[in-house]
């Protein structure tokens, strides 16, 4: 798949699968500023299961912040967590500069292990336990990062979503209105 069929697939969920939805702007757009700071949160592949619920408690649509939720997904979820895990360690730690030898002393055994033993320790319960561990002591900077990063990308998101959606409806509505009297 090339870059001109991505951008194609992109614009089609963007315009048909979003823009188009029956609901108010306002509900379209709060959906999909939840979905966006959902998805940069650390809960991958938990992430619709929260969004439905958070999206009908805060009377947001339902639909139209999944398809932003594939932000973080199992391709882009190693560079997305290292950077919102990079904001929050420097919101929480800002007297320690976060250096390649900070987040390997940080990741311990677990990151060695894996370079050393190869994929295979993916397979053993010890390495989720000290993987666990590494959550547990890191899991702070992600959801502080998270969140940050998420309100950075979630704010014009939802802006940009509003302004797509009242565009799209004037468009449309443009095309049903007689454009004089010939038009009759």
């Amino acid at each position: 798949m090339n870059v001109r069929d991505l951008w194609r697939r992109l614009r089609q969920i963007i315009v048909h699968n979003i823009l188009h939805l029956d609901d108010t702007p306002h509900r379209i757009a709060w959906g999909v500023f939840i979905g966006a700071l959902i998805a940069f949160t650390p809960t991958l592949g938990l992430q619709i299961v929260i969004y439905i619920p958070v999206a009908a408690l805060l009377r947001a649509n339902k639909i139209s912040g999944i398809p932003i939720l594939f932000i973080s997904n199992p391709f882009t979820a190693v560079p997305l967590y290292y950077t919102t895990w990079k904001v929050g360690a420097a919101v929480l730690h800002p007297e320690k500069e976060v250096t390649q030898a900070t987040i390997k002393q940080w990741l311990g055994d677990t990151g060695r292990s894996l370079k050393s033993d190869g994929l295979e320790r993916l397979l053993e319960a010890e390495f989720w336990a000290d993987a666990g561990r590494l959550l547990a002591s890191t899991g702070a900077e992600l959801w502080v990062g998270g969140l940050l990063c998420g309100i950075v990308v979630a704010l014009p998101v939802y802006f940009l979503t509003r302004w797509g959606i009242n565009a799209v409806r004037h468009l449309r509505e443009g095309r049903r209105l007689p454009h004089g009297p010939m038009d009759m």
